[in-house]
């Protein structure tokens, strides 16, 4: 057994033997991990849209890979598994289970009895499409450090009834309010009727970045967009305060607190992707079902637009002035 080390990834278990791809088609390997029972359905068809097998999902997790594994490998993580497809019983899982223990890595989190897990390879990925794993909710926390925020991210959830082009003219907004603060926002679906913008950060030499002042800022930027514009944004938790607003989410960031990875699947019809986007590709007339698994080999032969994220990091000590915190 791997030591388990506080704050830190522990070293990696020893794997399991990777079996053959069997006759018959009732196993197939891919990435060099068998997968049983691929033809199982676990998004079934949807419009135009085919079914999703667990072939599929492994596939897929193969090809994105080098894009999902940067978003996730080092950060606690809360796992949607539905081993029923997306219409049976769907449970998050934080803990190492059963099936994938050895390649789910153990990560310590103060306070907590049992140690989160994280994942850090590709191979790790496939195995857990096996185990039905279909979204991945990592921390916006430093790699290997559950203590120190590393990424804010503001959910933008509109009340039903609005449309999709009064979301991205939220995002927008809330983009050039984050540059003129001197961030850099990031813009990606969720697979849902919302938006996520991100922006990267980091302490000063003098000052870690923590929790309560990353949640204190996120928190103070979205009642400063609410007090501009009460009529097309709340804060407020309370589902009679959201009638015909966007909900600005700004709980996402904080200690324990989750939000979906970029290039996760969702466990949602269509099978849709939370795709990072470039600001450019925000445009009007966007529709979410423009990503999903079955349109994943055109997403991923794109550039990546969030490549910079984590190199546009800066403190947030100039941008806590400008909000008068």
């Amino acid at each position: 057994m791997a030591r388990e080390l506080r704050g830190k990834i522990a070293g990696p278990a020893r794997p399991p033997a990777r079996g053959p791809a069997s006759a018959g088609g009732k196993t197939v390997c891919v990435g060099g991990i068998s997968i049983t029972h691929p033809a199982k359905v676990l998004w079934p068809k949807a419009g135009r849209d085919a079914p999703v097998s667990k072939a599929d999902l492994a596939v897929y997790y193969q090809k994105a890979a080098a894009r999902i594994l940067p978003h996730i490998a080092g950060r606690p993580l809360s796992l949607v598994r539905a081993p029923d497809g997306i219409g049976g019983k769907r449970f998050f899982q934080r803990h190492a289970f059963a099936g994938a223990e050895h390649w789910l890595k153990p990560i310590r989190v103060h306070g907590e009895a049992k140690p989160f897990v994280t994942i850090d390879c590709a191979e790790g990925l496939v195995a857990l499409a096996q185990a039905a794993v279909l979204e991945f909710h990592p921390w916006g926390s430093k790699p290997g450090d559950p203590e120190t925020p590393d990424r804010l991210v503001f959910d933008l959830d509109p009340a039903e009834g609005l449309r999709y082009s009064a979301t991205i003219a939220a995002a927008n907004e809330v983009g050039e309010r984050l540059k003129s603060l001197g961030l850099t926002p990031f813009v990606k679906t969720t697979g849902g009727k919302g938006l996520h913008v991100v922006v990267a950060i980091k302490g000063s030499a003098k000052k870690p970045a923590t929790w309560p002042d990353a949640k204190a800022f996120a928190r103070a930027f979205c009642a400063a967009i609410e007090k501009d514009a009460p009529r097309r944004y709340t804060t407020s938790l309370a589902k009679r305060a959201r009638g015909g607003k966007i909900f600005l989410d700004y709980l996402r960031n904080d200690r324990m607190a989750t939000a979906v990875a970029p290039w996760s699947p969702r466990a949602r019809p269509h099978a849709p992707i939370a795709t990072p986007l470039s600001w450019a590709q925000l445009r009007p007339d966007l529709d979410p079902l423009e990503f999903t698994i079955h349109r994943a080999d055109a997403l991923l032969r794109r550039g990546d637009p969030w490549k910079d994220l984590d190199k546009s990091a800066v403190s947030l000590d100039a941008a806590r002035k400008k909000l008068g915190l």
